[in-house]
């Protein structure tokens, strides 16, 4: 990997773009494009910065997408988060495995690209700054600008945090479905020597809670792992011992296969919520298929070219920008190790860095042949 792409990764990293403020990542991705002769169009709905930026104007457009928003640092780093940081061959800093990493890999793999030969083809880049938050004013909205321009994509790559080993192992060419579960237990207030003789219906909330979790509410199938589900608080907002508090909650998000909908699953989970506990559900997505099988194998073919190895085909993960870039073209994410991604320490190996960048690369000469 060129030291000036390291370079560039560290500038990247030096912006605090922490979810959705990204308008000074935005503008430095913008003025590289503009300098390798990209049209630069930012937009920017209420305070979230877009970028979509194109070279040529050739019926065939093939586009690389991504973001540039990290999530908060937190506590307990080892090195400033905003700085990027090598040792023994390891990358550091916010952002660069989610994707900050993966996108200037991108932007290394156009220049290297368009510096060796004339593109036969429109190549575009589509980045946001609210993707960590799923926002309302980030790539959804990008992606109705697009559609009122009419302006056609052929297929696109993004270089989202996906591989479940190491860079260019895994194509994830779909999401499940995702929905979130606020549930609320309602009970007396008692002394906490009263829970025997009269009932403690936090017990009782427990009990559900870990019965529900254990539940299996379906077996996947070729194109979907199974429905899983995933406890993400439990609170009764009590620091006092010998009290039982009237309230309790908890929260769960349920990434669903095809054999639900959103609404269908709803109805499946009300039916299991006894008397006593409250649910508010928020639904996200339904499971979608972003890439046709062709496109899986165009992009296959590139990364065992590049890297000879034969990659995996799925849809596991989390969901992702290509919710909204599915309606518009083909789409499947190709990125870093998302085990190194919004941990404290994050981290990205340079080898996973340069696999990136030579994948990208080859994506674009055997579309050129395609």
């Amino acid at each position: 990997m060129d030291d000036e792409y390291i370079k560039i990764l560290a500038d990247l990293v030096s912006f605090e773009s922490i979810t959705p403020q990204g308008d000074d990542a935005i503008d430095y991705c913008s003025d590289f494009l503009f300098r390798l002769g990209f049209v630069c169009k930012k937009l920017k709905f209420n305070e979230t910065s877009n970028l979509y930026a194109k070279l040529g104007n050739n019926d065939r457009n093939f586009c690389f997408a991504g973001h540039v928003d990290v999530v908060p640092p937190f506590d307990n780093w080892a090195t400033d988060p905003f700085v990027l940081t090598e040792k023994d061959g390891i990358l550091y800093g916010r952002g660069v495995n989610d994707m900050k990493g993966p996108l200037v890999a991108c932007l290394a793999a156009i220049r290297d690209f368009i510096t060796s030969e004339v593109p036969k083809f429109s190549i575009s880049v589509l980045l946001t700054s609210d993707e960590e938050i799923m926002g309302n004013d980030g790539t959804s909205k990008v992606v109705k600008y697009l559609k009122d321009q009419r302006e056609n994509i052929s297929g696109c790559v993004l270089c989202e945090s996906c591989s479940v080993g190491e860079a260019g192992e895994y194509i994830k060419i779909g999401c499940r479905g995702s929905m979130t579960v606020d549930f609320t237990s309602t009970g007396e207030q008692r002394h906490v020597v009263a829970g025997q003789s009269v009932g403690n219906h936090i017990n009782s909330f427990a009990t559900f809670l870990h019965e529900f979790v254990n539940r299996k509410l379906d077996n996947g199938n070729g194109k979907f792992p199974p429905t899983a589900v995933e406890l993400t608080s439990i609170d009764v907002g009590n620091d006092v011992r010998n009290i039982i508090p009237s309230l309790a909650t908890a929260k769960a998000s349920i990434r669903f296969c095809d054999s639900w909908t959103g609404d269908t699953l709803e109805q499946y989970i009300r039916r299991l919520v006894p008397k006593g506990i409250a649910a508010e559900f928020t639904k996200f997505t339904n499971p979608l298929i972003g890439a046709t099988h062709g496109f899986a194998k165009f992009l296959e073919s590139a990364i065992t070219d590049a890297i000879g190895i034969r990659p995996e085909i799925g849809t596991h993960g989390g969901n992702s920008d290509a919710t909204s870039i599915s309606t518009i073209t083909e789409v499947a994410e190709i990125g870093s190790p998302v085990a190194g991604a919004h941990i404290v320490n994050e981290s990205l190996r340079k080898d996973d860095f340069e696999k990136l960048r030579v994948i990208y690369l080859q994506i674009l000469k055997n579309f050129t042949n395609d």
